[in-house]
């Protein structure tokens, strides 16, 4: 027969998931009406659970927002993971789909950014020293080892890194879309002329390496492909 379940396990499982509710709640929250405007009532309210829960689990509304990076940027970095050690040739063919899946499952967390990424101050300064930066140089480095290899048009590789990324919009205005041409911005059908059209546009295929001096930003002196941490 099963064993009965632990008074601690309930207990802990209840936990997970009343942060779970919380985070989802502050994701909704923050990508919709910005961390200035979202307070912990509103998002205690979205969640259906009482204010001080939050602040039992998360502290105050800046530990609840940098929580909130944390999951969606680790789930990001789960979906890229596996394109650090494939050759380039792959890494380009895969990447698009792979980055802008994941904003098509997430459009929240592009709309988030949106938000986070225009308002400088410290949260941005912490948001860039514990996930955008690590991430912009991984993108960037393959992006420079593309070019060099003839499988990406020749340009600034951070700036190419924004038109990449900049792709994920449609996700974001996924109401506008869908009002514009009746489709749904999450259906298999849209995702994959998307991705196709964007990787058309940037990764076109074998082109003529471009000259070593096409670029001079802080991402044409990374040597050597890095992690993204």
């Amino acid at each position: 027969s099963e064993k009965p379940v632990s008074r601690g396990r309930r207990s802990s499982e209840h936990a997970a998931e009343t942060r779970e509710r919380i985070l989802a709640a502050a994701l909704d929250a923050f990508s919709e009406i910005g961390f200035g405007a979202a307070s912990l009532r509103e998002i205690g309210a979205r969640a259906g659970l009482n204010q001080q829960l939050i602040t039992h689990h998360f502290g105050n509304k800046l530990g609840l927002w940098q929580s909130v990076l944390d999951q969606v940027f680790g789930g990001l970095k789960d979906r890229l993971a596996r394109l650090e050690s494939v050759e380039i040739a792959e890494r380009v063919r895969v990447l698009p789909r792979e980055l802008l899946g994941f904003c098509a499952e997430h459009p929240e967390f592009v709309r988030l950014m949106t938000h986070d990424a225009a308002t400088p101050g410290p949260r941005l300064e912490w948001l860039l020293d514990r996930h955008t930066r690590s991430l912009f140089d991984w993108l960037a480095v393959t992006v420079k080892d593309a070019q060099a290899a003839g499988l990406a048009r020749a340009g600034d590789p951070i700036q190419f890194v924004y038109l990449l990324i900049g792709a994920a919009t449609l996700f974001a205005h996924s109401s506008e879309f869908e009002l514009l041409t009746g489709c749904s911005s999450r259906s298999q059908e849209v995702i994959d002329q998307h991705v196709e059209l964007v990787s058309a546009m940037l990764f076109p295929g074998e082109l003529d390496p471009p000259s070593p001096a096409v670029s001079v930003d802080r991402a044409t002196e990374l040597k050597e492909p890095t992690e993204w941490n």
